[in-house]
């Protein structure tokens, strides 16, 4: 099996919670943002890049940050994602029904949209439109 390595940079917001941070690759393919959320409770991450078995940790990283922090509902945004493979939809699986409140917000691109549908996981999600319908464009 080969361990993903990934660097996150963090800044300390204004009151001492967390603020934004990037979560990276070694290989630099592939990262997760974590953003300023205007919602209470909610966690607003973006994924960038191509995920695969080399990559995926970053993701695993993110998603599970933001779970542990006890957050009420974790937006991921995967417009911006370029490809996807069986280990980035099992990282979406594995947040999904480790706790609730797991949403993907698109537009979801259609290679990540094919791969939902060929493994029959497109029903399993909660997915938006984009941002702006959850109201934290």
């Amino acid at each position: 099996m080969i361990a993903a390595q990934f660097d996150r940079e963090q800044q300390e917001s204004p009151g001492g919670g967390r603020g934004p941070c990037t979560y990276r690759t070694a290989a630099g393919t592939a990262w997760v943002v974590r953003e300023s959320s205007p919602a209470p409770g909610t966690v607003l991450l973006s994924a960038t890049g191509e995920f695969d078995v080399a990559t995926a940790g970053c993701l695993r990283r993110a998603l599970a940050d933001a779970r542990h922090e006890g957050n009420r509902r974790t937006v991921l945004d995967v417009s911006q994602v370029g490809f996807g493979d069986s280990s980035f939809l099992h990282e979406l699986v594995t947040a999904h029904f480790a706790g609730p409140g797991l949403v993907l917000a698109g537009p979801v691109p259609r290679q990540l949209r094919q791969l939902f549908g060929m493994t029959g996981m497109l029903r399993l999600f909660t997915i938006v439109k984009d941002r702006a319908d959850l109201g934290i464009a």
